[in-house]
């Protein structure tokens, strides 16, 4: 991203289609709401995300939709 002179990631961490975020309150969120069990962020993987970006001068815009946006809570 940084070559191509893209400095920020907008990272759907969740929404309408898919609760793709590993809950730790909410377990079956996501492996009831995520497209696939493989298409599930890991709280180790957002964690490399977050070191990873700022060392590539990349910033990251997180955005967690709410519930009321998001069919992905209903399955």
């Amino acid at each position: 991203m940084s070559q191509s002179k893209l400095n920020i990631f907008h990272f759907h961490i969740v929404d309408d289609q898919s609760f793709s975020y590993e809950s730790l309150t909410y377990l079956q969120m996501s492996s009831k709401g995520a497209y696939k069990e493989l298409h599930i962020y890991s709280q180790n993987d957002i964690k490399d995300i977050i070191e990873f970006a700022p060392e590539r001068g990349i910033r990251i815009f997180v955005e967690f939709d709410t519930p009321s946006h998001t069919r992905s809570c209903g399955k």
